[in-house]
This record gives structure tokens, sequence and C-alpha cells, in this order.
């Protein structure tokens, strides 16, 4: 897509600044999606990503400026320095990754380039980079589709998912292929379907068609490892799943060999030492600006004249510590930028080239597009639902970045007796509205419940002024709201354990309620009576600052019936009001009471 720099602002602060292709910048379409990913990528939160900083997509150049992440790849460290990694720095690395791909997805991005060369590491963890923008790709449909081309596939062949193989949409599920394939490599030093040293073709059939290669997978490793690497999308484990399997093993402290943490700081310290030559003060040349208008930095500066980047002399004896190699030797070059990259200065003194993504300057070949989900739809919402015999019941949508006839949406309904979700693909869309087709089942709570019955029906979600969005169906219709969602979801207010007295006594129920994210399970409930020796357990459907939604709570078996579910919400200082689904409409709330032992 372009090449990278290392930067410094006058205030020292160094950023990674990419440049995009002149042939990619002079394509309307590519300008367009890589605003719309660079504005999603903006949002991108936690510990174990790149966070961006400031672009101007719509300079003659665009570009884009990120955190600066001091360490190599993981590709280096593996490929060409230590090798592959003890088992113990691979499952830091399986924690650090899905909690950032967590991060990434939240806001509706796919990465779709994950690969050991997009993963850094440093002496605290790994950090994924480029998240969301290889997306901006697909716009550039010159070549046509990826199927029609010989030998044209769109991601690194080593690390695509089948369905990327195959020209199919995308959705986080592919992530989570490739997270298991670079868990592999870090793990043996290898790709898990070969090398493409037999011809790319047969690489590519070997991912769709045979099962992986872990030989030298650690036991502990190889079945997380095997579980991404599944074939079918719905039959590898969420990230969320990932995370909980790898909680015990955060990167923190010494998460590599001491050897290599000896290393990564002593690279540190020499890209702290480099100062900024005399040459690279030099003026930048007063001439017209021809590009667009400047767009407003992350910190609201003014703009400065000429956000062009204007190249300078070369001094030849500039350091190069990025340890990249390409033919005779690193490329090392030396620009002045008068743009504000995320900092309020007017100059950016561009030290070295620390990467070149692409020596020759050509374009893949890549399918059209056929659409996308607008900006405004993208999130977390939830709303009370009114349709057919079941009467009201809390609805929640959450919506990620897709393509037409892409599953874009997970919906949950949360009934009396049954918590059902289905995804939903995207049929069309436009600035305003979305349109969701025919759902299929993935979860049902019981399992299996008749409760559940699913959607043949379309569904319109059509943005509001008030930031709403307003669904429609057969005749019905709701304000869906954001809901409030992390990985910590459940407010403080809320946990703990709590007495639902009721009469009489058998109905009574202790509930405690943990942290946990929407669609875990949060809360688990002993009965009193006949049912004391019944144990429930429930998910979060629903979650906000002033209520919790939860499922139905099940304990399996005849002897312990399913509970209803029911919305939670604030009564006072240690007192809590419950509204059970199964109780009829105007019969009061009950109340929880904190629990003293």
């Amino acid at each position: 897509m372009g090449r990278v720099y290392l930067a410094r602002s006058e205030g020292g602060r160094t950023v990674a600044v990419k440049l995009i292709l002149r042939q990619l910048a002079q394509d309307p379409e590519f300008r367009r999606r890589f605003a719309q990913e660079v504005g999603a990528a903006r949002r991108v939160g936690g510990r174990w990503t790149a966070p961006v900083l400031d672009a101007d997509t719509g300079a003659a150049m665009p570009w884009v400026a990120t955190g600066y992440i001091p360490g190599p790849s993981l590709s280096e460290v593996v490929g060409d320095g230590h090798g592959p990694l003890p088992e113990t720095s691979v499952r830091a690395l399986a924690s650090g990754l899905s909690q950032a791909l967590e991060a990434i997805h939240s806001v509706g991005l796919v990465h779709r380039d994950l690969k050991p060369s997009n993963v850094l590491v440093t002496v605290d963890g790994p950090r994924v980079i480029d998240f969301g923008i290889a997306r901006a790709l697909d716009a550039h449909s010159g070549a046509g589709d990826v199927r029609t081309r010989t030998g044209a596939v769109v991601g690194s062949p080593g690390f695509m998912s089948p369905e990327q193989v195959r020209g199919e949409s995308i959705t986080p599920a592919s992530d989570v292929f490739c997270l298991g394939a670079v868990l592999a490599y870090a793990a043996t030093g290898r790709t898990p379907f070969g090398s493409a040293d037999s011809g790319v073709h047969s690489l590519l059939y070997r991912i769709v068609q045979e099962e992986p290669d872990l030989a030298g997978v650690p036991q502990r490793l190889a079945g997380l490892v095997r579980a991404c690497l599944v074939k079918d999308p719905a039959g590898r484990p969420s990230v969320a799943e990932l995370i909980e399997a790898t909680r015990d093993a955060e990167p923190a402290g010494a998460w590599l060999p001491g050897a290599l943490l000896a290393q990564l700081g002593q690279r540190a310290a020499r890209l702290l030492d480099a100062e900024v030559p005399a040459s690279a003060h030099a003026p930048v040349p007063q001439q017209p600006y021809p590009g667009p208008p400047y767009a407003p930095t992350a910190f609201q500066t003014p703009p400065p004249p000429y956000p062009y980047p204007v190249p300078q002399s070369v001094p030849p004896s500039l350091p190069n510590t990025s340890g990249s190699r390409s033919g005779g030797g690193a490329r090392v070059a030396l620009i002045v930028l008068g743009v504000v990259v995320g900092l309020p200065v007017v100059s950016v003194f561009l030290l070295f080239l620390i990467g070149l993504l692409t020596e020759k300057e050509e374009t893949p070949a890549l399918h059209e597009i056929e659409g996308a989900v607008p900006e405004a739809h993208l999130g977390a919402w939830e709303g009370v639902m009114k349709a057919g015999a079941e009467g009201e019941f809390q609805g929640r949508f959450d919506i990620v970045q897709g393509e037409k006839d892409q599953v874009v949406a997970t919906v949950t309904y949360t009934l009396p007796y049954a918590l059902c979700q289905d995804r939903a693909p995207l049929l069309s869309t436009d600035d305003a509205k979305i349109v969701l087709g025919e759902g299929t089942r993935s979860k049902s709570v019981p399992e299996g419940t008749r409760n559940c019955v699913r959607s043949s029906t379309r569904q319109t979600l059509t943005a509001q002024p008030d930031g709403s969005l307003l669904w429609e169906s057969m005749g019905a219709s709701t304000t869906l709201r954001p809901a409030e969602t992390s990985t910590a979801a459940v407010h403080p207010k809320f946990l703990g354990t709590w007495d639902l007295p009721t009469q009489p006594a058998v109905d009574s129920l202790r509930l405690t309620i943990k942290q946990g994210r929407v669609g875990e399970g949060v809360v688990t409930a002993i009965g009193a009576g006949s049912f004391k020796d019944c144990r429930w357990k429930g998910a979060l459907a629903g979650a906000h600052s002033d209520r919790l939604v939860l499922g139905p709570l099940t304990a399996g078996g005849s002897a312990c019936p399913v509970r209803s579910s029911m919305v939670i919400t604030p009564a006072g200082e240690g007192k809590l009001y419950v509204d059970r689904a199964d109780r009829p409409k105007g019969a009061g709330r009950e109340e929880l009471n904190r629990f003293t032992p």
C-alpha cells in the first residue's frame, strides 16, 4: 500500500507515518474506503494495538500516522533472529493478540491481514498494526474479480483463511484463523500449511483442503491452535473464548526469553539516542500546494500551509536502526513534512525509513465490493421490541462492517424463557439505512428451545438525527439506542450477591452477579425449599449504567425448571428492582436486597 517512515516531532515523540502509493491515491473509490477505514481505526483502543494518531486521507499523497512501537516484527524475531518462541511466550502472544482483535472487532473492523510482519514484539508484549487498513485495497477494483486472475490473491498467502482464498465474504472469524497460523509460526518457525516453494496455488489449495501440520507445537497449545484453524468459520472459537482460554498467560514482565528481552532493550535505547541531523532542519520550499484542503488534526490544531511531503537531501551517514534489509541494503531517506502529526507543532522530521511494505509498486488483483455498512450503524444497539404474541422483549443488534450478502449483524432477542441469537446478512444499504435478511441461528438458551423461531423477514435499520436507529419489520417498529459494551460491561452497582425474597418462599432466589461481557454467563442463582439444590446460570443479554438484561436462568434437568429472563435496575442504596419477564404486566416490581453473610 505504501512506504512507512519513522517520524519524530519537534517535541521528541516518535510516530510511524505511512504514505500511500500514487496509483492507489488516484483511485476515488480507494480514497473513500481508505477514509472510512482510517476513521474506524481511530476508534480502536486497547493495550495491544498501535493507536492511529492522525491522518490526511484527502491529501495528494494520503497518509496515516500511528504510534511508533519500539520493537521488531514477529517475522524478524522468529525468522531472522531468535527462532521459534517457547511455550510460555507463545501463550502470552495468544493472549495479547486475542485482546487486540477484540479491540479491533469492537468498532466494526476486521484486520484481514494478520500475519507475523503485522505483529510487533516489545519488552512488555505484542502489538498489532495495520488493522482495518488492508480492506481499503478491496475498493481498488481495476484488476477485476480475484477468482478470474491466475495467481492473483488478496492477503498474505501463508496467513490467509479459506474464505479469503475462495474470495468469499470476510468476518471476524477470518482473523481467528489467521491468528492460529501466526501462533503456529511463532511456535515452530514455519507456516502450518507449508511454504510457497511449490507454488502459491499449491499453498492456497492446502489452506482450503488439507489439515494443518502442527508438528512441533507444544501440546498445551496444539488444541487451541487447531481450533482456530478449523475450515468452517462457524466452527472456530470466538475471540472472547480465546481471551478466556489464555487469561492466565497475559504478557507481563519477562514474557520472552532473557536474551531476546535484552536485545529489544538495546534496540530501543539506540533509537532514543538517535539525533536529528542538521540538514533535516532545511526549510520547506515555498511553493503552492495543489491538493485538497487539509483535514483537521486529532488535536484540532490549525492546518499548516503545505501538507504535502517534500523530499530533501539524503545524508549518507544517517544510521539505520530498523534492521530491515532489501537488495543491496536498507533504503534510507530523509524528508521534511509540513504537517501536524497528532501534535501541536508545524513540522515533523522523518529520520529514517523503517519499513518498505512493497518493493514493486504493483497493485494486486481484487474482487468488487458491492456495498458497506454506513459508519453510523456500526456498534451495539438495544431496545424494547414489540411483536406478535410474545409482547415486549429486549432486542440487541451488534453490527460490524461488511459487504452485501455478508453476515454483518448478531441479533439477540431476550424472551421470557429463552435467549435467541441469530446472525443476519446485509441485503442492501444506502447512506441512511441498512436492510438485513433472514438470519441463521447461532445460539439458543436453553439449547434447542422451541421458543426461538428464526426470523424469515427483512429488518430495516434507519439512522435518526438524534443518533438512534429506527428498527422496522412486518409493521412493527422501535427505537434502538447505543449499548454500553466493553470488557467490563456490568456496572459496579450491580455486582455482588443479592436476595430475591418472594411468596411463596419456594420461588425465592439468591443471585450472584459478576463482571463479564455481553453474551457471557455473569449470574448464578440458588433456590429455596424444594429447589434448594438447584444451581442456575444466566448470560448477560444487555448492559447499561442504569439496567442489566439477563437471559433465562438454566440449570439442566427437569428437577430445576428454567427461570425467566429479567431486567434489573437500581433502586437506591443496597437495593435493586427486578422486572421478571414471566410476571404479568402491571404486577409490580420486586426488590433485590444485598446479601449480608
